[in-house]
């Protein structure tokens, strides 16, 4: 007979996850919740994050859920830096039961203009402004990092979802061996009062790379889904700041705020248990209504 308690559907307890750029915004919010659920998190960061004051946050956490944390330095934007960071955790586990792919960067035009209002000159020097390495860069961290960081853990991956559970079951039958990476919903929509071009052309790239891993590691049931937030509060998008550039845009949307801890959490649990297991090859769109306002608001 089903077991239909949300107790049971959404559990992890028990499991082993790995959260890139886990140290600040929806990275720490997504490691929060899995501590707060009993998971045993791994979070890596640049060294200039504050990964000694984010782990030591999340342990005063583990202490009270019965859970663990490990932080450790790491860079994905290359694959040396992503080799390093599966030697790591495959030195410490047989298997992975939660990948978060979620570090990622946004870089603006130096010089900015409102894309709505300004003149063919202002818009085109603004365009122009944007060095080609900001472009590089934006798509080696928000693109090429997710590829590899499947590939370099696809094993401790399979092996979670290949795990026997008992009474018959397999890991991947209760939400095991699942990557879930950090879209957003500027892959869904044009671009706002301010050029996103580059962030929002590697993040619909995402969109489509879920979709071409899930399909390739099919075989072996390792899923691979996508969040995609709208605002929600981090060092790349200060949306908490009351003068922020998206203000209007974010008061004109269905839910009339910003995205919050539980909004995130919540999408996570879902993604990585047992509720979330028949879904493979997905983008989650958590973005209180604001891709169903016109494009180019």
């Amino acid at each position: 007979m089903a077991n239909l308690n949300a107790a049971n559907l959404f559990a992890v307890r028990g499991r082993v996850a790995l959260v890139t750029g886990g140290s600040s915004g929806i990275g720490f919010m997504i490691a929060k919740t899995l501590v707060q659920n009993g998971v045993k998190v791994y979070i890596t960061a640049l060294p200039t994050d504050d990964i000694e004051g984010a782990t030591n946050e999340l342990k005063v956490l583990s202490k009270e859920c019965g859970s663990e944390v490990i932080g450790f330095e790491g860079d994905v934007s290359s694959k040396e830096g992503i080799t390093a960071i599966a030697d790591f955790v495959t030195s410490r586990e047989s298997h992975l039961d939660i990948l978060i792919s979620n570090a990622g960067i946004r870089r603006d035009p130096p010089t900015m203009c409102n894309v709505k209002t300004a003149s063919l000159d202002e818009l085109q020097a603004s365009l122009w402004s944007s060095p080609s390495s900001d472009w590089e860069d934006t798509f080696r961290v928000n693109v090429t990092a997710h590829y590899f960081l499947s590939v370099a853990f696809l094993k401790l991956l399979e092996a979670a979802s290949k795990l026997d559970i008992g009474n018959g079951r397999q890991g991947r039958d209760e939400g095991r061996g699942v990557m879930i990476i950090t879209s957003s919903c500027a892959s869904m929509h044009n671009c706002t009062n301010i050029d996103l071009t580059s962030y929002a052309a590697s993040k619909a790239a995402i969109d489509h790379l879920v979709r071409l891993l899930a399909s390739k590691y099919g075989r072996w049931y390792v899923r691979v889904n996508s969040i995609n937030p709208g605002f929600v509060p981090s060092k790349m998008n200060p949306v908490a700041d009351g003068d922020n550039q998206f203000a209007d845009l974010f008061r004109a949307m269905p839910a009339a705020r910003i995205g919050k801890a539980e909004d995130i959490g919540g999408a996570i649990l879902y993604l990585c248990s047992e509720a979330g297991s028949y879904v493979d090859g997905h983008c989650l769109c958590i973005d209180g209504g604001r891709i169903l306002l016109a494009n180019g608001q």
